[in-house]
């Protein structure tokens, strides 16, 4: 069984660590907002 300060450095690792899914759709969704940018500006 591990130590009480092991569980707590886990824990807090884990915390710290990015979250892939959300960072994957953050990306996604500022590619989006680039893309509708790159046509308003063409427009102008």
């Amino acid at each position: 069984m591990a130590s009480k300060t092991q569980k707590t450095e886990s824990i807090r690792a884990k915390k710290h660590r990015s979250n892939k899914v959300n960072l994957k759709a953050l990306q996604k969704s500022i590619q989006k907002n680039l893309d509708v940018l790159s046509k308003v500006a063409e427009t102008k």
